[in-house]
């Protein structure tokens, strides 16, 4: 014979039994209090093995949330975080690789919620025609890091490339003139082209304080020159 008062007072998912109600149907009852309060009878085996995980109540909530998304997809920043995901967790993404397989994650207040992330974007800026950017390009997609720019800004910010051999950004070497050049470019056009440094650092600082002087949005590779000034 079944001994029913070992299952009384345990807890399986959102259900809690609270007595047996004996057998119905050939099969055994149990009294219930779910998480939100309701008191239900149940299967005791459906409860036991996770059939029954609520009154029902769980099963609206989820409703709930797929709704919820459901009406997100048709806000345009539902495919910018679609979009987020892609380049930090679909390894099979033509541009993982400067993004997930760099180590850039999105945060999981944002990776799990997109009604947090569109909430957020709608308070920080965003409107159409502008794109989001981390202000550390190193760093991940998380409120601290980003904001909303347009995309020639965007395009200022990016990391060094594969060709640039200074270790900073708008600087390189040139062998004809065995200096360091460092330049800057907005809308296609240089604002700055100056060959005449001895060392990668020389040129680095100059196109900083060249930047921070004209105001202009490109990255900085020495954040710190701000405080020197």
């Amino acid at each position: 014979m079944v001994d029913y008062s070992k299952y009384i007072g345990k807890k399986y998912n959102r259900l809690t039994i609270l007595e047996y109600t004996g057998v119905k149907k050939k099969v055994s009852h149990v009294l219930c209090k779910c998480d939100c309060g309701t008191f239900k009878e149940f299967s005791l085996k459906l409860v036991k093995t996770s059939g029954t995980k609520s009154c029902g109540c769980l099963k609206r909530e989820k409703a709930s949330v797929r709704l919820t998304i459901h009406g997100l997809k048709n806000h345009k920043l539902y495919s910018v975080w679609e979009g987020l995901k892609k380049r930090c967790y679909g390894e099979n993404q033509p541009r993982y690789k400067d993004y997930g397989g760099r180590g850039i994650s999105v945060c999981d207040k944002w990776r799990y919620n997109p009604k947090a992330f569109i909430e957020w974007s709608l308070n920080n800026g965003w409107k159409i025609g502008l794109c989001i950017d981390r202000e550390n390009n190193n760093g991940d997609y998380t409120p601290d890091n980003c904001r909303f720019v347009t995309y020639t800004i965007n395009n200022l910010n990016k990391r060094i490339q594969s060709n640039n051999t200074s270790g900073y950004t708008g600087v390189f070497f040139r062998k004809r003139e065995n200096k360091f050049n460092c330049n800057i470019k907005l809308n296609r056009k240089f604002l700055l082209d100056k060959y005449s440094f001895k060392t990668a650092i020389d040129a680095a600082i100059y196109r900083d304080l060249f930047i921070l002087e004209n105001k202009l949005p490109h990255q900085l590779n020495l954040p710190e020159l701000i405080y020197w000034r």
